[in-house]
């Protein structure tokens, strides 16, 4: 049909699109069926048993013709898992018998549902009619979508993407955010529903919502049965300890254990303790290896772990007694984030508990105490910007009467110059070129000079960006011999999350450099409790450098300290921000505080400008905390928020006054023309009021 969408395979039998469900007709009983049917087949998953047959669950009904079927399960707002299966016209039971097998087991996005989590799971079924193509195009479409009524499928080349009707009630969206939401979920930029190569799509979904608790089995079992015996497990460590010890004096390891059962596990930890040779001391490590989706092979992974760990005995020259204890994980559950993960029904006697994201895992496992108090301590001891990550608890077998291990990157506080990492890209590498770029933006009438407590400027390329940076630092007085200490958002994965750049220099080019503030940068690393001294965090980083092309004309004998942060909670900010009060409170001069920040990015430029009106709004009332909230809430990607409430926050610290000038305000669109998907530069003082 010309007005459809193309087919996906659903594995369900297909029936006729003229005789579609009148859903209005379903009886208060036949929803109480689906909800009862639906969550059972969700059990069914879980234990990995066979699903009854659909006819047999819910008789007649299951005939029934409809266009597709989503289930959407939920730990109170936390979503556990939403699949469906649609395009084309299937019989309603197997429509929802497949959409929940695939919700349990297939949504990459999250861990599998595991069985302790059942009790506390809501359980959503949306039927779908048909789609119907949105034939209106441009900024009409916004007109054809009646959000409460309406779900979104929007389709470009291969991409595409799916929300549900019920999606933008629960987050208060209009049609056009609607609309933008289902871009992203496509993988398309926010503005490609206007796109005349674009088809949209909206169809009407009917949803019945039901608590999965009230419909589970009396016999259902409280956890799984192990996958090894307490034997194997032991025997797989003392293996793992032999292979240690072959691996590093040359031995013969054991590559494979044919006599052992091999699976898929989602975490793997090592511990190790051994007598060092120099000082007789016992020494402690873990290692660890996690994997939510879709798991890590044991014997692969252990074997692999244990060539490591042999590297690090070779390089210390260990020659000694060795302990050897393992822990695996499986059946991992996902309860929320930080401090705000729901606990409830976790049993730490067999679970451990976990909160990990790309660069920190922090791992904890003790019979002895409870999921939450083991939550507490891994939230003390990672660092800030990852202990409020995703929270897992895994079931657990271990060798070891407790497992409790942090890890993360090393720090590496090499000193020496850093040179640049961007020359070229966003900037002229040779010193000629960049000078005659920066002597352009500069150009204009002098402006009357200020004094200012803080700065903020903008970090892109020269040619995008360099024009409002260039006002705002032409407008600084006082900068030469002066301390700066600029503040950006750490964009790469590299080095620890809040870092301080421990270099002596800060290289332009060959003939150009900036010394760093070196008794300061050490004042900082050690008082302010989340910085660390560490060269790989701003090894590529570019929100500091890009600003010393005009430092070379406007104050050449400063100092530059560069602090490089990977996000953080308010709570946090708040703390860091008292410490760094306290560091600059009896320095005089103070050093003028610069945050690096873009605001946001990769929006048409119509809704690119409303998003940046909206925070430079914030930013101009002074509330740092106001700042975060009004970006969490619409959504918008200004990279340096979190550098920007923690100098708003150090000057309320310090009881200083201030107003928050704008001094300019573009998109990358007034330089390339190409409005379609842009970011957003503003420049900003802070003025003293007092």
């Amino acid at each position: 049909m010309a007005d459809s969408l193309p087919t996906r395979s659903t594995g369900a039998t297909t029936g006729r699109a003229d005789s579609v469900l009148q859903f209005h007709t379903l009886t208060e009983a036949q929803r109480r069926e689906l909800v009862a049917a639906a969550a059972q087949w969700v059990t069914a998953a879980v234990l990995g048993r066979p699903m009854d047959p659909p006819d047999g669950v819910l008789g007649p009904l299951a005939k029934e013709t409809v266009m597709g079927a989503f289930v959407t399960l939920k730990r109170g707002d936390l979503l556990r898992g939403c699949c469906g299966v649609l395009g084309q016209p299937m019989r309603l039971g197997e429509a929802v018998a497949e959409a929940a097998r695939k919700t349990v087991r297939e949504d990459k996005r999250m861990a599998a549902v595991a069985l302790g989590e059942l009790p506390y799971l809501s359980i959503s079924i949306t039927l779908l009619g048909p789609a119907r193509r949105v034939r209106v195009k441009g900024h009409q479409r916004m007109e054809a979508v009646e959000v409460g009524r309406h779900g979104l499928i929007i389709q470009r080349g291969k991409q595409t993407g799916l929300l549900l009707p019920s999606v933008a009630v629960e987050r208060g969206w209009n049609a056009e955010r609607f609309l933008e939401a289902v871009c992203e979920k496509a993988g398309l930029p926010i503005g490609a529903w206007e796109g005349d190569d674009t088809n949209l799509f909206v169809f009407e979904g009917y949803s019945i919502d039901g608590a999965v608790a009230n419909y589970l089995p009396e016999d259902l079992p409280s956890r799984k049965n192990p996958p090894l015996s307490d034997e194997q497990l032991a025997e797989y460590a003392r293996v793992a300890g032999e292979n240690i010890v072959a691996l590093a004096t040359g031995g013969t390891p054991s590559y494979v254990v044919p006599h052992l059962p091999d699976l898929t596990v989602h975490a793997l930890v090592l511990s190790l303790q051994w007598m060092a040779s120099e000082n007789k001391e016992t020494q402690q490590a873990n290692a660890v290896q996690v994997s939510i989706r879709p798991g890590i092979p044991l014997q692969a992974t252990l074997y692999q772990m244990c060539q490591q760990t042999a590297v690090m005995f070779q390089r210390q020259g260990f020659v000694g007694e060795l302990r050897v204890g393992l822990t695996i994980g499986t059946e991992p559950c996902m309860h929320g984030f930080g401090l705000e993960a729901d606990l409830e029904g976790v049993d730490s006697g067999y679970r451990s508990v976990m909160i990990a994201d790309a660069n920190h895992c922090g791992f904890a496992f003790d019979p002895q105490r409870s999921a939450r108090e083991l939550l507490d301590e891994l939230h003390r001891r990672l660092p800030i910007g990852s202990r409020d990550a995703a929270v897992h608890t895994m079931e657990v077998q271990s060798t070891m009467p407790r497992v409790v291990s942090v890890s993360g990157p090393t720090p590496v506080a090499r000193q020496g110059t850093r040179p640049p990492a961007v020359a070229g890209k966003f900037y002229p590498a040779q010193d000629a070129a960049r000078r005659e770029m920066v002597q352009r933006l500069l150009q204009g009438p002098s402006p009357h000079r200020l004094q200012p407590l803080a700065a903020m400027v903008p970090h892109a390329g020269l040619k995008y960006s360099g024009k409002i940076a260039a006002d705002v630092w032409r407008r600084i007085d006082g900068l030469d011999g002066r301390t700066l200490v600029i503040i950006g958002p750490k964009h790469t994965r590299h080095g620890i999350n809040w870092a301080v750049c421990p270099c002596t220099q800060w290289s332009l080019s060959q003939a150009v450099a900036f010394d760093n503030d070196f008794e300061l940068m050490q004042t900082l690393a050690a008082k302010v409790t989340p910085l660390q001294l560490d060269a790989a965090a701003h090894a590529q980083e570019h929100g500091i450098e890009v600003q010393l092309p005009f430092l070379e004309f406007l104050g050449p004998q400063c100092k530059v300290v560069g602090l490089a942060l990977a996000g953080a909670s308010w709570p946090d900010i708040r703390a860091a921000a008292a410490e760094l009060a306290e560091v600059l409170r009896d320095l005089h001069p103070r050093p003028l505080l610069v945050i690096s920040s873009d605001m946001n990015h990769y929006a048409p430029d119509a809704e690119n400008r409303r998003r940046d009106r909206l925070a430079l709004d914030a930013l101009a009332t002074g509330d740092p905390q106001h700042l975060i909230e009004v970006c969490q809430q619409h959504e918008i990607s200004m990279c340096g928020v979190v550098p920007a409430a923690l100098v708003m926050q150090t000057l309320h610290d310090l009881e200083e006054s201030f107003q928050v000038v704008e001094i300019g305000y573009a998109t990358s669109a007034d330089v390339t023309g190409q409005r379609g998907q842009v970011v957003g530069y503003a420049g900003c003082l802070f003025l003293p009021t007092g």
